[in-house]
């Protein structure tokens, strides 16, 4: 999911769905993650959460920020 959409094979709104299900999914699975990941995880929730099609606010970003926020947080997980 995160690879299709830092590669442009999906948009932010298919990526921003996808992605809020599988953390659900995995919160209440109560799954014990590195607390690295952890935060990683967190941290691109926290993006998606902040996303705007339409940014009008300094908290909003825009569909080219989100992607390269989650970019960068898969690159420093994953290399």
């Amino acid at each position: 999911m995160i690879d299709s959409f830092v590669n442009n094979e999906s948009d932010a709104d298919v990526f921003i769905n996808s992605y809020f299900i599988q953390w659900r999914i995995d919160r209440d699975n109560s799954e014990s993650y590195d607390i690295r990941f952890q935060r990683i995880i967190g941290r691109i929730f926290t993006s998606c959460d902040c996303y705007s099609k339409n940014p009008e606010t300094t908290y909003e970003i825009s569909e080219t920020e989100l992607r390269n926020e989650v970019s960068l947080l898969a690159y420093i997980w994953w290399g």
